[in-house]
This record gives structure tokens, C-alpha cells and sequence, in this order.
């Protein structure tokens, strides 16, 4: 462009800012990124900063055009005597700055009681949460995760702020680790939480905080989860102090619960500071641009490559994120692109990361072999322990070198990861379409204002962040029609409409589905709802099943039958003692309720249909109760498949190749797979057959061990794996076995427990004896995470 043509685009520019129409003026801030990003001219984007207060681009582009820090006039001192009123902490070149925006959201979560704030992110919403926790630490309080996997994260972040680590506060993250606190910090997932209220009766919060509140709006069971024990904790505590943290809500009203009178104060950021940049990337043709200011898509000079993994080395960055649907792409993905790059010299960061994976795994393990390249790859069925390693790794590898992440939707569940590219190969999440805002927060994962605004970063590019959209045969739906789905996520013009989907919200209809969840809740807490004659359990194995959570079928409907059955257990003076019996007991009770034609339920319906099934959860149970480590489970599924000797193994949608008559492929020729191929579904199957044992069978475990059909001890061995109260609290705690094994073996002086109290506390010289030792690196640094609490452990 000539001189006069970047002349009229800055009047244009102005001329956008100075319209009373919001969106224009997001426009003529796009434009001078843009035009700074062109030029290398950082004045008028500076301008625009200053008057604006978004602090960190001033700074940032005074850093980079020097020109700019001029302090000859007195307007130009008194806006850097301003600017110190944003300045967060450190001095010189260490020094960070907040937005207007993020001052004003980090005021109003200081001082409302109940509040929902709304912020894109990068706003620091954890850091707010975590502002929350530290004014009321000495009460009891609650943070509520939308996943397990980011209990570990949560509390290893509350316990790097020295005010709740100086205070020495217990955080419980097991229902089991309360021993009647009279304060205390809990990190829990909704289910957790519920089972916490449900053995303590009395229990009641003095703050709730709600992480990720947006999934409250969805009609799956674990919204209506979430919308339970809030409602709950509101019941036992009128007062309760509520908080809501969200990177998007239309209408936060929504929010508000069934029942709830109560004002609702919410903040939301109406600053922009980020502009990002839609690609469809056609492979084999020249990829478009996709204007989200002027619903458009326009031609680019960029070739994309026919193949799709030449076509992600042309979009990559220094550090990029690729989406996938499903753990079994990822690990496939991952793979592809590393065996096009050249092995690296790595850090000794990443030499010990591979060492301890090796050794807490196995060496052929492909994640190793995809590390020796740059590449790693994250998703639901990799180990919890590995999972945080792995993004660690990622995000403190200080290579120059490309790096590359292969990530499902578990990118959405809060994943800190330093990116400054999204290359995403899929639009679904599981069977679903990525919503308008899933897609939001997935693109806000990408250029992170610590990356933005990094003092080494040589231009504000990242302001500008690309994410583009790769539809190929091997990774996408074959039904993506990006030129109709990036207007429908990404159009700004479009108005954003939330859904009250879940029936406990109060804006929702007043529906059978209403009335079924207040009777659901009628029964978990008697006396919350003030229905008129709801339906109450009639049986003591029906008042179970809704202390337990149990919507795998109709309580009511079947309490009679599965009462009968429990009965004439008793009359036969059965007491369970092994786990063939207990799987067939959970089977005959409960599963065989289960309505056969349920596609959801299919997986847990399988046990009431398919023997070999029931013969394989009896043997994983069994295994269980050895709290074996993770190299001993693996082998022993290898050694499971290899024994049963089956040309069809079921795996389930994640890993299934095979329909086998069905709908679905949910199976493998194992025959066919090689040695290292085994071992990498080994791991993954670990995992997932993990989950679906805590997430879908313990909860029948439970009820049988409430009804006295199964022994303490065995019971025990079954939830953990061990019925050694040591090892107990350690993994309460929220240890892994492999690092509870550890520090009952070797470390003992630096794990101070407590097994009257239920008292776990964790000295600093942990991690580094273990570091002095040579210890495995993976389980130094949960060591690290699990660091601190109440009192001093012995050094």
C-alpha cells in the first residue's frame, strides 16, 4: 500500500472509533493492529491504548518504538503517573500492567457478596477466584471445577499464593478428607461436593465459587448436578456468598437458580483487546480470510498443501495448538507430525521428561518418541499425574525450536498452555457441534496476554492471533461446511442467544422436567423445594440411590424390585467377598434396570448383556484392589487381551475401528495391532476403564456397602486400591498411587499425617529430597503441586 492509501485507512480507522456503535469501534481498533502489524508503526495503536486504559498495549508498544515514551509535554506525565495506578507488581522490565477492564472486574469481585463475572480469557478470572479464597480464608469455603482433572491444577495454584499458603488452610479435595473443619478450602467437582453434603448433613458453606459457571446452562446430568448442591449450599446457608466466574454468558441472569429471589450483581468486561484472525484453510487451494467485522470471507495469497500435514507446517507457529474430536486422533495426529520432523536437541527439562514417562510407563510409550520432536499430545485418557506434567513441559519449554500440541476438548476445561497458533481439524466434540461460545473459548486459549505481553516478544502480532479452521478427510466430519458454520461462531454481528436448557435454572420452562429434578431433589435434601406431596423413596434402597446420584433409571419406578432383591440377599445372610460377585450384584440390581434401547447407558448396559464384559470388569476390579501401578496395569491388560485371544476386542467410540453389526465402531482387531500399538490403547484403556469405574459403578459399590451386602475391607480395596489408613489419607489428599507408594516407602519424614484428624501436610523439602534422590521427575513435580497446608511437617 502507497502512503496515501495507509493515510486513508487511519481515517477510516478514526472514523470507526469515533461512531457510538460498539462493534465499529472494534473495527477501528482491528484496523490499527492491523496497521501496526503492517507498518512496524506502533503510534496510533498507542494513542488509542492510552485513551482507552488498556495499559499493557501502551507499555508494550513504548518497549518496541521507543519514540513513544516521551515525556516532554505535561499531558505525556501525567499519563505515565497515570498509568502506575494499573501497575500490578515488580519493577522495571518484571513490571505487569492490567487493563481498565480487568481493574474494574478485580474491584467489583472484591466487594459484591454475590456476583457473576464475565471476562474472556486472559482476564485473569483465576486469579479473581483466587483473590475470593485469600479475603475469606478462617470460613468454610467451596470451589466448585467443572473436571477432576483440574482439582490438582486449582489447588496447586490457591496453595502458589502466599496469602492461602502462609495461612497453613486445609484444602480438601475428597469428600472423605473432612473431619468437621471449622475452616477449611474444598476443590471439588460437583459430584464430590454432593457426596460431602450427603454424608454430612449439617455441613454448610460460607462461600460457594463456581469455575467455568456456563455449563450450568446445559440439560446433562451434571449441570443439573451443579444446579443441586448449589442450591443445596443456598438452602443450608441463606447467606451464602456465591460467585459465579465465566469467559461467556450473554444473559447472566440465566444463572439464577429455580427459587432464587435474591439480586444477582454481575460484571461483565465490554473491553477488546484482542482481535483474532479466521483462516479456512482449503487444502490443495489458497486459504480465505474470514472477516468476523463484516461477515465475509476474502482471498488470500496463502497456498495451503494438499497434504494436511504439509498444511499445518505452513499455519503452525512457534507454538501451536491443534484440535482434534477425539483422544485416539490426537494420539494419531501427534504421531504423523512427528515422524515428519527431524528429532531436536532437547532441553534437560525435556531429557528427564522423557526418562521418568519411560519409567512410570514404558519406554515405548509414543508420546516419548513424539517429545524427541517437539510434539505432545493431551487428552482425557492420558493419565491425570502425566496430563499436568505434560502441560507444563509445554508451557516452560524456553526452545526456539516449534513445538506442537495435539489437544481434544480438554483444551476447554481451563488448560493454561502458551500458544500463539489454534489449528483446529475439527468443529465436533464428541457427537455435539462446537457452540458459538466453546469455539470463543477454544480460539481465547491462543495468545494468552503473559504470551502477548512477554517482554522478549518483538512485535504485538499475538494481538492478533490465527486460528485456523483445516477440514480434511482424515480428522473431520465430512459434513463440515466451514463457509456456514464460522458466520454462525464467529460472526459479531450475530447476536448471541443463551439457552436455558438446564430445568433448575429459573428462566427455564416450567417443564415435567422441572418437577422431576426438584423431586430428585426433594429427596437428596428433604424439605429445599417446598413442593406440594412430592414423591418420596419408599425403601431403603431407593433413599440410596438418590443420596448416591443414581439417574441411570427410575428410582421410583423400580425401588420395589431392587428392594425385594436386596432382601433376599439378606435372608441368605450374603456378604460379598469377591469381585465377581460384587460386578454380579451391581449387574442383577441396578444395571439390569437400565432401559436396553438407551444409547447413553449403552456402555454401562453392556455388563447386563455381554458376560465376557462382566468377566473383565471382575478381573479389572480385582486389580484394583492390588493399588497396582500404572506399569503393572498396563501389562496386565496386554496380558488380558493376549489370553482371551479375541479377533474383536470392544474399546468403546474413542478407539473403536469396527461397527461389528452396530451403528458405531466400538471395537478392534487386536490380532492385527503390534506390540507398541497394544501398549499405547493399554495406557489410554487404563485410564478411561478408571473413570467409568468412579464415575458409574462405585456409586452402586457404595450402596452396597451401605446396605451391609459387602465388606469394610473389601469396600476399601475396591476405592482405593489399599486398606492401609496411611495410604488412605495420602490419596484422599489427592496423591496418585505411584506417589503415595513412594512416600510411604522412602519419605515419610516429609509427609506429616495425621489419622485421627484425616491430616495430610506436605513439607517444602519433599520435592527436593526427591530431586536429590533422582526420583522419577513426573512424581517430583505433583510433589511440588502438593506442597504446603496447616502446621509444619517434620524436615
Amino acid at each position: 500500500m502507497t502512503d496515501d492509501d495507509l493515510v486513508d485507512v487511519l481515517r477510516f480507522a478514526v472514523l470507526f472509533l469515533r461512531s457510538d456503535d460498539a462493534l465499529l469501534q472494534r473495527l477501528g481498533y482491528r484496523v490499527l493492529l492491523q496497521y501496526a502489524q503492517v507498518t512496524g508503526d506502533y503510534e496510533p495503536i498507542h494513542d488509542i491504548a492510552r485513551v482507552k486504559d488498556l495499559m499493557p498495549v501502551v507499555v508494550a508498544a513504548e518497549r518496541l518504538q521507543s519514540t513513544l515514551s516521551s515525556t516532554d509535554s505535561f499531558h505525556d506525565l501525567l499519563h505515565v503517573a497515570h498509568r502506575t495506578n494499573f501497575r500490578v507488581a515488580g519493577a522495571g522490565d518484571d513490571e505487569t500492567y492490567r487493563t481498565r477492564g480487568q481493574m474494574e472486574l478485580r474491584q467489583f469481585n472484591s466487594r459484591a457478596q454475590r456476583a457473576v463475572v464475565v471476562a474472556p480469557t486472559s482476564y485473569g478470572k483465576s486469579e479473581m477466584l483466587i483473590d475470593r479464597v485469600a479475603a475469606s480464608l478462617g470460613e468454610r469455603i467451596c470451589v466448585i471445577v467443572p473436571t477432576r482433572a483440574l482439582i490438582a491444577q486449582t489447588r496447586a495454584n490457591l496453595m502458589s499464593d502466599s496469602r492461602v499458603y502462609d495461612s497453613r488452610v486445609r484444602i480438601l479435595t475428597h469428600p472423605d478428607s473432612y473431619a468437621g473443619d471449622a475452616s477449611f478450602v474444598a476443590v471439588m467437582t460437583q459430584e464430590r461436593l454432593q457426596r460431602l453434603f450427603v454424608e454430612q448433613s449439617d455441613l454448610a458453606l460460607d462461600a460457594l465459587l463456581i469455575d467455568e459457571a456456563h455449563s450450568v446452562l446445559q440439560a446433562d446430568g451434571r449441570a443439573i448436578d451443579l444446579a443441586q448442591v448449589t442450591l443445596v449450599a443456598q438452602h443450608r446457608n441463606p447467606g451464602l456468598r456465591i460467585a459465579y466466574y465465566t469467559p461467556f454468558v450473554a444473559d447472566p441472569t440465566l444463572l439464577r437458580l429455580v427459587g432464587d429471589e435474591l439480586e444477582l450483581p454481575t460484571k461483565v468486561t465490554n473491553e477488546h483487546v484482542k482481535a483474532e484472525k479466521y483462516l479456512w484453510a482449503r487444502v490443495g487451494e489458497t486459504a480465505l480470510l474470514y472477516d468476523q467485522f463484516l461477515n465475509r470471507f476474502i482471498e488470500t495469497r496463502r497456498e495451503i498443501p494438499a497434504d494436511p500435514i504439509d498444511a499445518i507446517f505452513v499455519l503452525a507457529g512457534r507454538r501451536t495448538l491443534l484440535y482434534v474430536n477425539k483422544p485416539s486422533q490426537a494420539q494419531k495426529l501427534a504421531a504423523e507430525i512427528a515422524a515428519r520432523l527431524p528429532e531436536l536437541d532437547l532441553s534437560e527439562q525435556a531429557q528427564r521428561a522423557i526418562a521418568a514417562i519411560g519409567d512410570l510407563i514404558d519406554p515405548a510409550y509414543s508420546l516419548i518418541d513424539a517429545i524427541k520432536k517437539g510434539v505432545f499430545y493431551h487428552h482425557g485418557r492420558v493419565p491425570d499425574i502425566l496430563r499436568h506434567y505434560i502441560e507444563r513441559l509445554f508451557r516452560e519449554d524456553a526452545s526456539v525450536d516449534p513445538r506442537y500440541m495435539v489437544c481434544t476438548s480438554t483444551l476447554l476445561e481451563g488448560v493454561n498452555t502458551p500458544a500463539d497458533r489454534l489449528i483446529m481439524l475439527s468443529h465436533k466434540r464428541g457427537r455435539n457441534t462446537l457452540s458459538r461460545s466453546a469455539f470463543r473459548n477454544l480460539a481465547g486459549r491462543v495468545g494468552r496476554f503473559s504470551e502477548v505481553f512477554d517482554p522478549r516478544r518483538e512485535t504485538l502480532d499475538l494481538l492478533q492471533p490465527e486460528i485456523a479452521l483445516l477440514p480434511n478427510a482424515a480428522y473431520s466430519d465430512s459434513r463440515w461446511n466451514v463457509e456456514n458454520y464460522l458466520p454462525q461462531v464467529a460472526d459479531l454481528q450475530k447476536a448471541v442467544v443463551d439457552k436455558a436448557d438446564n430445568p433448575l435454572l429459573a428462566a427455564a420452562e416450567d417443564s415435567l422436567a422441572r418437577a422431576e429434578a426438584l423431586e430428585y431433589l426433594e429427596n437428596i435434601e428433604p424439605g429445599i423445594t417446598q413442593m406440594l406431596a412430592p414423591r418420596s423413596a419408599q425403601t431403603e434402597v431407593g433413599r440410596l440411590c438418590f443420596v448416591h446420584g443414581v439417574r441411570d433409571f427410575d428410582i421410583f419406578d423400580n425401588e420395589h424390585t431392587i428392594q425385594s432383591l436386596v432382601d433376599e440377599y439378606r435372608s441368605r445372610q450374603v456378604v460379598l467377598s469377591d469381585m465377581a460377585a460384587v460386578v454380579d450384584a451391581v449387574t442383577d440390581l441396578f444395571i439390569e434396570r437400565i432401559d436396553p434401547e438407551s444409547r447413553t447407558k449403552a456402555n454401562l448396559r453392556r455388563l447386563a448383556d455381554n458376560e465376557s464384559a462382566r468377566a473383565f470388569y471382575s478381573a479389572f476390579l480385582s486389580w484394583r484392589t492390588q493399588n497396582a501401578p500404572y506399569k503393572v496395569l498396563i501389562s496386565r491388560f496386554m496380558g488380558w487381551w493376549e489370553q482371551n485371544d479375541e479377533e474383536y476386542v470392544y474399546v468403546g467410540t474413542s478407539w473403536g475401528e469396527e461397527r461389528l453389526g452396530g451403528p458405531l465402531p466400538l471395537y478392534v482387531r487386536m490380532r492385527e495391532k503390534s506390540h507398541t500399538e497394544r501398549l499405547n490403547l493399554a495406557v489410554a484403556k487404563v485410564k478411561e476403564e478408571h473413570d467409568f469405574v468412579d464415575f458409574n459403578l462405585m456409586r452402586y459399590v457404595d450402596i452396597l456397602s451401605a446396605l451391609d451386602l459387602l465388606s469394610e475391607r473389601l469396600h476399601l480395596n475396591v476405592k482405593y486400591g489399599t486398606t492401609d489408613p496411611y495410604l488412605i489419607a495420602l490419596l484422599r489428599t489427592g496423591f496418585s498411587p505411584e506417589l503415595a507408594r513412594l512416600i510411604e516407602a522412602d519419605y515419610r519424614d516429609h509427609v506429616a499425617v495425621d489419622l485421627i484428624a484425616d491430616l495430610v501436610v506436605v513439607a517444602d523439602s519433599l520435592a527436593t529430597s526427591m530431586e536429590r534422590d533422582g526420583a522419577n521427575d513426573v512424581l517430583i513435580y505433583e510433589a511440588r503441586t502438593l506442597a504446603g497446608g496447616p502446621g509444619q511437617a517434620s524436615e
